[in-house]
C-alpha cells in the first residue's frame, strides 16, 4: 500500500467531514492512482473524521479486499462502476450531506445561485431507488445517471461527487454542499435568479481552474489543522 496516497485519502475524508458531509460512520471515499485498478477506500465502521492512513483498505474493481484490516463498505459498486465507465476519474465521494440531501428530496437540482453552483449546474438526480447501492447493476445505473457531470444527487439518500484527483473531488464535495445551502437559503427568501447558462462554463474555468483547486484543498487542510489545534 502506498502510505502517502493513503494519508492523502484519509485527509480528504477528514476534510469532507468538517465541511458538512459527516454522518455517524456512514459515507465513503475512494481513490486510485491514475491508470491503476487498485482502489483505496475508506473502511466501514468509522466516521469520516476518524480516518487515518492506517485505516485505509484496498479493493479491486470487483470489490474484493486486497489489503487492510478493516471491513469494506457494502456500497462499493458506486465507486467501481464509475471507475469502469470513466477512466479519467481517480476519486469518488459518496456521502449524506444535509443540505444536498434536502435539495434532492425536493426533486430539485443544483442551480448556479452562488459561484459554486456553476460546477454542478443541472446535476442529475438519481431516482431509481433510495436503497443502498450494493449490487453492480445498481452501481452501473448510478454511473449512467452521473454521465459526464461532476456530481449527482441521490433522492432521499445523499450525493456522489467525482474528480480526476483526490484534491479535486474533495474540493468539489465541499463546494457542492455549499452550493445547495446557498440555493435553499435563497429560495427561502423568494424566487432566486442564477448565473445565465452562457456564463456557467466561463465562470467555472475562471474560478475553478487546477491551480485554484490545489489552493482550495490546501486551505481546507490548514483550516482542519487549526480546528484540531484549538481542541
Amino acid at each position: 500500500m502506498n502510505k502517502e496516497f493513503a494519508a492523502k485519502l484519509a485527509l480528504a475524508c477528514n476534510i469532507v467531514a468538517a465541511e458538512g458531509h459527516g454522518d455517524i460512520s456512514l459515507g465513503h471515499l475512494t481513490a486510485r492512482l491514475p491508470g491503476e485498478d487498485r482502489i483505496y477506500m475508506k473502511p466501514s465502521g468509522l466516521g469520516l473524521e476518524e480516518i487515518t492512513a492506517d485505516d485505509i483498505i484496498v479493493i479491486d474493481l470487483d470489490g474484493n479486499k486486497l489489503e487492510g484490516e478493516r471491513k469494506r463498505h457494502g456500497e462499493y459498486p458506486i465507486h467501481t462502476e464509475i471507475y469502469r465507465r470513466r477512466p479519467e476519474i481517480n476519486c469518488v465521494v459518496h456521502t449524506h450531506p444535509l443540505y444536498c440531501t434536502a435539495l434532492g428530496a425536493s426533486g430539485a437540482t443544483i442551480r448556479p445561485v452562488s459561484h459554486e453552483g456553476v460546477l454542478f449546474a443541472q446535476a442529475p438526480v438519481f431516482r431509481d431507488t433510495t436503497m443502498l447501492i450494493c449490487e453492480p447493476a445498481q452501481g452501473r445505473a448510478i454511473a449512467e445517471c452521473l454521465g459526464q457531470h461532476n456530481a449527482l444527487l441521490m433522492q432521499n439518500h445523499g450525493v456522489v461527487v467525482v474528480g480526476t484527483s483526490i484534491e479535486q473531488a474533495t474540493v468539489y464535495a465541499a463546494l457542492l454542499e455549499k452550493a445547495a445551502r446557498a440555493q435553499l437559503l435563497a429560495s427561502a427568501f423568494g424566487n432566486p435568479v442564477w448565473t445565465p447558462d452562457e456564463e456557467v462554463p466561463l465562470k467555472a474555468k475562471q474560478i475553478y481552474h487546477p491551480d485554484n483547486i490545489q489552493t482550495f484543498f490546501d486551505y481546507y487542510a490548514r483550516k482542519l489543522e487549526r480546528t484540531r489545534s484549538r481542541k
